[in-house]
């Protein structure tokens, strides 16, 4: 019985490759949008995990029968799609205790506003009305995601962060240097989800220039902290690049 039940595994484990590759990969060259893939991904976990199953039950199936390279395909087939299937499960259950919001800012009282961005979105996007109901939420769950203060000049500083932004590679939407403003579109890395971002530089009290950004997802309710985790790393590596360039009264603190 082993030699009819090889060939179907080997061609289901293909065939669930082959789901996983096309959903990343037709999201990444334009294909379809990045909603359709990680739908199909998530199919693909739940193929992967029935997989998972026939394996296990062609050992058991053909335990006497078995020869030594039927049951190392059968183990192998077991292992890999159990291995792949408990990868994206693993990654869900660590973001399904994340908050369904989908909008992060520095200033949850004045949120900097997008101006350009509004032209590009599609009414079955997400709009960009901040919704003062999530300043608590994520207060709550992202307690890091703060305002960068600086001493040094206002062009200064919103040349360092336009720096930044061309460094990450995201697309540039506009900019008003005179204004402080820069507005770009990032990626996700994995399915290119796109979540546009603001970042508004303003001359506070004591002469200090205080850096504000918001990142906001164009589709879907919540974005497992990706937008968090962008402000976060964004401001960090903001701060380190001030004070590599002999600024030293830098901080993140309100």
């Amino acid at each position: 019985m082993s030699r009819y039940i090889s060939p179907v595994l080997y061609i289901l484990l293909m065939l669930v490759g082959c789901v996983a590759f096309i959903s990343i990969a037709g999201v990444r060259v334009g294909i379809f949008e990045p909603i359709t893939g990680f739908s199909m991904l998530r199919k693909s976990v739940f193929a992967s995990l029935l997989l998972s199953l026939l394996a296990a039950l062609s050992l058991g199936v053909c335990r006497k029968e078995c020869n030594l390279a039927s049951r190392r395909f059968f183990i192998l087939v077991l292992l890999i799609s159990l291995v792949y299937s408990l990868m994206w499960i693993g990654f869900y259950l660590q973001r399904a205790s994340l908050p369904d919001i989908n909008d992060i800012t520095t200033d949850t009282d004045m949120p900097p506003t997008f101006l350009n961005v509004n032209f590009i979105r599609s009414s079955k996007e997400n709009d960009l009305n901040y919704n003062s109901e999530w300043a608590p939420i994520q207060a709550k769950y992202y307690p890091e995601v703060k305002p960068v203060f600086s001493s040094e000049d206002k062009s200064v500083v919103y040349d360092a962060a336009a720096t930044l932004v061309d460094e990450r590679g995201w697309d540039i939407v506009a900019v008003y240097a005179g204004a402080g403003i820069i507005e770009a579109t990032a990626r996700t890395p994995i399915f290119g989800f796109r979540d546009d971002v603001v970042i508004r530089i303003t001359q506070v009290e004591n002469n200090r220039v205080r850096v504000d950004m918001r990142s906001c997802s164009r589709v879907g309710s919540g974005d497992y902290g990706v937008n968090a985790e962008r402000i976060e790393s964004f401001m960090r590596d903001l701060s380190e690049s001030l004070n590599k360039s002999g600024m030293p009264s830098v901080n993140s603190l309100r």
